[in-house]
């Protein structure tokens, strides 16, 4: 290196280091108290807006037509962004997709504040989803039918057709024989062969009462109030307690029985939404 060389390049150090900045990461040699390994955290970045000026969308007077706008916006900015995925397209529909998820959120929060702060609104109250106020829920509606058929065999009696020789009357008499039982029900047993049934050894032999009930399947089981002259029918072929209970209920009262709504209409309350 020459004389002149050497002046040059010390003159440009001892520069350098007149306004080298001392806290400027690459002069290290100036803080010596840091030491080589000293960590420091950068400085915070300015956060960017959460939402960018193109996901501000005009609100219309017309809720309707704004929910419309704000979902086209979206599906636009979706198809942009799979025909041309450059970086400001996918932004702006992520952009767009993250305020209709906020907007979707804020919604569902406030339909449960509402929902719960208004029992009118609250579907639990007469149809509960807890596996407890289900069983619950299950034990006051049989209490109910139960009841109601004891009350109903009062005034209702019932029709039995059946063939001696037919198996599922075997089969079928004597689980109508302990459900009438159960409730009080007067069966009167109508046999079509003259045949009988280990259940019901007296039946009456009656071809004109099933013409008159267009009886041609067996067994068949039909509801009779004797007061008000009424007869419907309830099944035919084997059915189950279960649906025999069922059915007498719903043919005359249209729908199973709700408890909640009873409870409710009478002044009381049972509490399944716990």
């Amino acid at each position: 290196m020459t004389p002149a060389l050497s002046v040059l390049l010390f003159g440009l150090l001892a520069v350098h280091s007149a306004h080298a900045d001392p806290g400027a990461p690459g002069v290290y040699y100036q803080r010596h108290g840091e030491g080589w390994f000293w960590y420091q955290d950068p400085e915070p970045e300015p956060e960017a807006d959460s939402e960018a000026p193109d996901t501000q969308i005009p609100v219309p007077a017309d809720p309707v037509a704004a929910l419309a706008a704000f979902q086209k916006e979206i599906e636009v900015a979706k198809a942009r962004a799979i025909l041309e995925p450059t970086d400001e397209n996918l932004k702006r529909y992520l952009r767009l997709n993250r305020l209709a998820m906020h907007r979707a959120g804020d919604f569902a929060q406030a339909w449960q504040r509402a929902v719960w702060t208004t029992p009118a609104l609250d579907t639990r109250l007469t149809h509960p989803v807890n596996d407890q106020a289900v069983q619950l829920f299950n034990d006051e509606r049989l209490r109910l039918v139960d009841n109601f058929l004891v009350e109903t065999a009062e005034s209702h009696g019932l029709f039995f057709f059946f063939k001696g020789a037919c198996p599922f009357c075997h089969k079928f008499a004597p689980i109508l024989k302990a459900f009438a039982e159960t409730y009080g029900f007067h069966v009167i047993p109508i046999s079509l062969d003259g045949g009988t049934l280990p259940d019901f050894p007296n039946p009456r032999s009656s071809a004109d009462v099933a013409v008159t009930l267009n009886v041609d399947t067996v067994p068949a089981l039909f509801l009779v109030n004797p007061g008000g002259r009424a007869i419907h029918p309830v099944a035919f072929g084997y059915v189950s307690w279960t649906e025999l209970r069922q059915r007498i209920y719903t043919l005359l009262n249209g729908q199973p029985p709700n408890p909640l709504m009873q409870a409710q209409m009478t002044g009381g309350r049972i509490d399944a939404t716990e």
